[in-house]
């Protein structure tokens, strides 16, 4: 079962909500909470066990997912580069990654935390992380089955990040929500980031046996969801043989 603070409950639509960071999740819960009256930002945890069980058995349940690796970028990008990390998580992987890849980083970083390249970021997932939730695996980066549980709870609705908005479209008839509710659901691509342009760039400065092991790492995300491996990457892979 994912951890009952993952998932955000609209008791007026009767939704429940799993939070996957690094999928629209800023933005649909911005739009969700408008629902929650006085309430705001409401989690499953906030509920004694007994009512965490019916909601769990009686509310629309759904989620979001997106390709794995652009995911893992846009964590990078928004943990380490434009770091919106409260400061004690910063230092909790900052100094762990730094500690892990390199060994000889001076005092100033260590305290600075404001150069941890992406190339660094991905050597210590790969060299210290798993498929399993562990310190190491922070939810933003996460596999998609151990934040949201999809092996333990069956979801109404899980959407794609790419087809963002015809997918909200299909939600919200899957949700039978009120022509009048449905407007204020107004999340649409447009918001989405850059994150898609800029993989290649950023993916070509790592080994391809390093993208291997991601693949390895992140299997479920691809399998369970219908993302092909190496998917956006393939042509990395293309060059890495024509040089052989």
């Amino acid at each position: 079962m994912p951890d009952p603070f993952h998932l955000a409950v609209i008791p007026s639509l009767q939704i429940l909500y799993c939070v996957m960071p690094k999928v629209a999740s800023r933005q649909l819960r911005r739009m969700l909470y408008r629902f929650n009256t006085g309430r705001g930002e409401l989690r499953l945890k906030a509920f004694p066990p007994y009512q965490q069980k019916q909601i769990l058995e009686t509310y629309f349940k759904f989620t979001f997912v997106r390709e794995p690796f652009e995911r893992i970028l846009s964590a990078y990008k928004d943990k380490f580069v434009y770091p919106r990390f409260p400061r004690s998580k910063l230092q909790l992987h900052g100094t762990a990654i730094l500690k892990s890849v390199r060994p000889n980083a001076s005092q100033s970083a260590l305290d600075k935390l404001d150069d941890i390249s992406f190339r660094e970021f991905i050597e210590y997932l790969v060299t210290k992380g798993s498929n399993k939730s562990t310190p190491v695996m922070d939810w933003h980066w996460d596999n998609y089955v151990n934040i949201c549980g999809m092996c333990a709870i069956n979801y109404d609705f899980i959407g794609h990040y790419e087809t963002f908005d015809q997918d909200m479209a299909d939600f919200k008839e899957a949700a039978g929500l009120t022509p009048e509710d449905a407007k204020r659901f107004n999340a649409h691509s447009n918001n989405k980031s850059s994150t898609a342009s800029s993989l290649l760039s950023y993916y070509s400065q790592i080994p391809i046996e390093w993208i291997d092991i991601l693949g390895r790492l992140f299997r479920a995300n691809f399998e369970m969801f219908g993302y092909n491996f190496p998917g956006p990457l393939q042509s990395l892979f293309e060059k890495k043989k024509r040089e052989q």
